[in-house]
């Protein structure tokens, strides 16, 4: 076995509490959380087996939709997972209701922070700030240069690299033109110092700390959470499996992480917000330069969002200017080349994304004259349409 655990191991066992012992649990949690202080979150590969992403350790039997783990099924040569499970690659999930809970939690200032273990991006496409955030394994949309810091925000995959420990990628940083490095952390490989210390400066004021789908064995991550146990907070577990640290928690929770959040928010009586897609973009027009950019909804980190741009100019109904689509590497910067221009003159911008979730394009109008103004987007899967604030 690569990993060390045998099928007859208790700790892949999958415990599911009976409703009125979780009801009592979720009665107690409640408690603890309206009367917090400091609440932190930790999260695992638990919150986001419901959207179609497998998790690493769960069993052959697992009661998940996803089927086994990963590592699971590398441990078992010629195993395949079932035709019904229900899988996802990271970029086409839609955040869970574990994901919108957290981030309504967050909203009325119940929830202070979040710790994840988790590299699929969820958190932040779910619209919890990142300011409240710790990616400790990394975005798996994020990259960075290493030597002036800045941060980019993909909506795709950034590694690109086939070997474990080269994370360079294909792009260059368009502040000093070095290399950018994807943010995964790998076995073997520091965690990143900011996004750690902060976890332990929050872990180190918290007395209630809810882990939310992680199997605990993997540390330094693994030692938030016992932190906050050790001080004598309130450690909560929610996860099927037992972890190493159930004798410090004061709660465990063996349900399905949707459950035991749908039943939380219930007690608490907060309804859980539907999804939908949040996108953030700046737009400057300077002497017949339009810069567009998308961001990060609460930091400007430039997030390229576009597969293409196109830039029309027009004088009421009368074309202009069609600049084409556009395609180069954002954020994006095109000079219009009129020269006759009159304050009767609109400029309309087609945005075109990556499509993940079917995104029509959407069209923004702005006066052709020297502005900035930015735009938030929010986009319904079910409903296939865009509504602008």
């Amino acid at each position: 076995m690569a990993h060390g655990i045998s099928d007859s191991d208790p700790t892949k066992t999958e415990h599911v509490d009976a409703p009125d012992i979780l009801d009592k649990k979720l009665d107690q949690l409640a408690d603890w959380i309206r009367n917090a202080n400091h609440f932190i979150v930790f999260t695992g590969a638990g919150v986001s087996t419901s959207t179609g992403i497998p998790d690493f350790r769960s069993s052959m039997n697992t009661i998940l939709p996803t089927g086994p783990g990963v590592w699971e099924l590398r441990d078992h040569p010629g195993a395949k997972r079932s035709p019904k499970a229900r899988v996802t690659t990271s970029t086409k999930a839609i955040p869970s209701v574990t994901h919108m809970a957290l981030v309504e939690l967050a909203r009325r200032n119940l929830l202070h922070f979040v710790v994840s273990q988790n590299t699929d991006g969820l958190h932040l496409r779910s619209g919890l700030p990142s300011t409240l955030l710790a990616e400790l394994h990394g975005n798996s949309n994020l990259e960075t240069c290493k030597k002036c810091q800045t941060k980019y925000l993909r909506d795709f995959r950034t590694r690109t690299s086939k070997k474990v420990h080269d994370h360079v990628t294909a792009r260059k940083c368009t502040k000093c033109n070095s290399k950018l490095y994807d943010s995964i952390i790998n076995f073997g490989e520091n965690l990143p110092a900011y996004e750690l210390q902060t976890s332990y400066e929050h872990a180190e004021r918290a007395d209630v700390c809810l882990v939310l789908g992680s199997s605990l064995r993997v540390t330094p991550a693994a030692d938030i959470p016992q932190q906050v146990g050790e001080r004598g907070g309130n450690l909560i577990i929610g996860n099927l499996q037992s972890t190493p640290m159930e004798r410090l928690a004061k709660l465990n929770v063996h349900a399905l992480c949707d459950d035991l959040m749908r039943g939380l928010m219930a007690k608490l009586d907060i309804p859980i917000p539907e999804w939908e897609l949040h996108r953030r973009i700046r737009i400057t027009i300077v002497n017949r330069t339009i810069s567009i950019m998308g961001l990060d909804l609460n930091q400007d980190i430039a997030y390229s969002l576009f597969s293409a741009v196109r830039i029309l100019v027009r004088e009421g109904t009368e074309a202009k200017y069609d600049s084409k689509p556009i395609q180069n590497e954002e954020p994006i910067s095109y000079k219009v080349k009129l020269t006759d221009i009159n304050e009767k003159m609109d400029v309309y911008i087609e945005l075109d994304w990556q499509g993940h979730y079917n995104e029509p394009k959407y069209t923004v109008k702005l006066p052709f004259s020297d502005l900035t103004k930015e735009i938030h987007l929010f986009y319904n899967p079910k409903t296939g349409h865009w509504r602008e604030e």
